[in-house]
C-alpha cells in the first residue's frame, strides 16, 4: 500500500513537472515569436516590390484599394504544408474572382524554378512569389513560419499571426470577410 502511494506520488510529481516544463517552453516560444516580429497591427505595410513567376515586377502599393492577404511559407515547413490547402480551398477559391481581393503567397528562401515545380506538383492555382534570401520576409519578421498578414484597402496591417491552428484560421477568414464587406 505504501509503495502504491509512493509510486502514485512520484507519477503525479513527474506529470506536473513535465506539464510545467511544456508550459514554460510554450511561453518562451510565444515570447520569441513576439520578439522576432518586426511589424505591428495598425502600421502601414513596409515598402517592397517583388517579381512574379511571370517575371512581372509589382510594388505592394499597387494593391492600395484592395484587401490583401499575404502568407509566408517554405516547402520544408510541415505546418506550412498543412495550411496551404486551406488557403487554396477556403480563401483562394472563395475570393479569387473578387476584384477587391489580392492573395500573395511568398515562398521564403525559394527561387522561381522551385516555386514553379512546387505549383506543378501540388496543383495549387494561387500565385506564389519566390522570396530568395528572405528579402521581403525580413521586413516582417526574423524567424518562424507560416506567417499571415491581412492589409486593409489603405495598405495598413489589420491582422497578423504566426503558425497555423484551426481557431486562428477561422479568425483569419472572419477578418477577410469583414474587411471585404466594408
Amino acid at each position: 500500500m505504501k509503495k502504491t502511494i509512493l509510486l502514485l506520488t512520484i507519477l503525479l510529481i513527474g506529470l506536473y513537472s513535465c506539464n510545467y516544463k511544456e508550459k514554460k517552453a510554450e511561453k518562451e516560444y510565444n515570447l520569441d515569436i513576439i520578439k522576432s516580429t518586426l511589424t505591428e497591427v495598425g502600421q502601414a505595410v513596409p515598402e517592397f516590390s517583388f517579381i512574379t513567376l511571370n517575371n512581372d515586377t509589382i510594388d505592394i502599393n499597387d494593391f492600395k484599394g484592395k484587401v490583401v492577404f499575404m502568407n509566408f511559407f517554405a516547402t520544408s515547413c510541415p505546418v506550412c504544408m498543412k495550411e496551404l490547402p486551406y488557403i487554396e480551398n477556403e480563401i483562394w477559391a472563395k475570393y479569387k474572382d473578387n476584384e477587391s481581393f489580392e492573395l500573395i503567397i511568398f515562398g521564403r528562401e525559394h527561387v522561381a524554378d522551385e516555386m514553379i515545380a512546387f505549383k506543378e506538383k501540388t496543383g495549387y492555382t494561387f500565385n506564389i512569389v519566390p522570396d530568395s534570401g528572405r528579402k521581403i520576409y525580413s521586413l516582417f519578421a526574423e524567424k518562424y513560419i507560416p506567417r499571415n498578414f491581412v492589409l486593409n484597402r489603405e495598405g495598413n496591417i489589420i491582422y497578423q499571426v504566426t503558425g497555423f491552428t484551426d481557431e486562428e484560421f477561422v479568425k483569419l477568414k472572419e477578418v477577410l470577410e469583414t474587411e471585404l464587406n466594408k
